[in-house]
């Protein structure tokens, strides 16, 4: 039986595994949960096979202001956990990292993209320097895997998959732009991770779903669970484009960014 302690209590992700993995592995995994405030500090890591960091600073507006709590928890505290964990003789460590290492807003990312984060965005660089600071810790009896999901949905899912949900609840016209956006569904991602825990695997992971969504497609979807109709027309119309000018989350929305297959 594997003994996994999820630090980050309280956090959408880790929870959601929680349940997922006790839920359909019970037989197989011993899962603890611990806040990563101060409540890691207290927890033995003796005898835990994988840590798994779901903790992080994310989903809000980020400013010069704020930008040290990213450091301080996405980067400082995920370190300072695994090097604990390292110390403990635990056999793995497991970082939930995000697409937004690469940097990019738009386009294809393949296996052969290289992160690079913008110097203006410090939820993705600090997640990048996380990772840069847990690669130094791998050795052959501590495996580091990093994962950098997509944007992850599922029942009272926040972050981008709320924002596209409101703006769904007003968009009685949509146009079919096309465009192709990777996303994976929070109990895919759960499933995965319990993968990467049986396994003890290590390297960087792109978990998606098995197809890429369109915005149109995904919209159409949110307001028939919503009891609403949807009108579909081709080609992007000229009043959401003004509108895309200015306001971020439609022109996030209705952009490219997904991970090759």
């Amino acid at each position: 039986m594997k003994k996994i302690l999820i630090v980050g209590a309280g956090g959408y992700i880790g929870e959601s595994f929680a349940d997922y993995a006790k839920a359909r592995y019970s037989a197989e995994v011993e899962i603890d949960i611990a806040d990563s405030f101060d409540g890691w500090k207290q927890v033995s890591f003796e005898g835990y096979d994988s840590i798994v960091f779901a903790a992080g600073i994310a989903h809000r507006k980020q400013t010069k202001e704020n930008a040290y709590l990213y450091f301080a928890v996405n980067r400082d505290l995920a370190v300072e956990v695994a090097k604990k964990a390292k110390s403990a003789g635990v056999g793995q460590f497991v970082y939930l990292s995000s697409m937004a290492v690469y940097g990019k807003k738009e386009g294809e990312i393949s296996e052969d993209t290289k992160a690079n984060p913008r110097h203006n965005d410090y939820y993705g660089l600090s997640k990048f320097q996380a990772e840069r600071g847990l690669k130094k810790l791998e050795s052959a009896e501590f495996a580091v895997a990093v994962l950098r999901p997509p944007m992850v949905y599922g029942k009272n899912c926040p972050g981008k998959f709320t924002q596209l949900v409101k703006l769904a609840k007003w968009l009685v016209i949509v146009p079919d732009s096309s465009n192709k956006r990777s996303i994976l569904y929070i109990d895919n991602l759960s499933e995965f991770l319990c993968m990467v825990i049986q396994t003890r695997a290590r390297g960087i992971f792109r978990p998606q779903d098995e197809k890429h969504v369109n915005t149109a497609a995904l919209i159409r979807w949110i307001r028939r669970k919503m009891g609403r109709k949807t009108l579909i027309i081709p080609g992007m119309f000229w009043p959401l484009r003004i509108l895309m000018a200015f306001c971020p989350p439609l022109r996030t929305a209705f952009g490219s960014l997904y991970y090759t297959k």
